[in-house]
C-alpha cells in the first residue's frame, strides 16, 4: 500500500490518466462527480457536499492506487477551468 503523502512527488496527468477508469470508479463511491483532469495532474470533481471529506478520501485512495501524490480539488475554484474528462 503506498503511503503517497503531500511532500511526496505530484503525479503526473499521464500517471493519473493510466487509471482514468478506476479513478472514476472511485470517485462515485467516495460521491463525488465529473473527474476531470488538469494538465498538471491535478484531478477536478464536482462534489455537493460542504467541506472537503470525499475529496480527501478521493486523493487518498487515488494515491494509494497511483502509487503517487494525487492533488484533487473541486470545480468552484479558479484553478479548475483547464481539466479535461478523465
Amino acid at each position: 500500500m503506498s503511503k503517497a503523502t503531500t511532500t511526496d512527488r505530484k503525479a503526473s496527468a499521464a500517471e493519473v490518466h493510466a487509471h482514468a477508469e478506476q479513478v472514476r470508479r472511485l470517485a462515485d463511491e467516495v460521491g463525488v462527480s465529473n473527474p476531470r483532469l488538469r494538465h498538471d495532474g491535478t484531478l477536478v470533481v464536482h462534489s455537493d457536499q460542504p467541506g472537503y471529506r470525499q475529496v480527501v478520501a478521493l486523493s487518498r485512495h487515488a494515491n494509494e492506487l497511483v502509487g503517487r501524490y494525487v492533488h484533487v480539488i473541486t470545480d468552484d475554484v479558479p484553478a479548475a477551468g483547464d481539466a479535461q474528462p478523465v
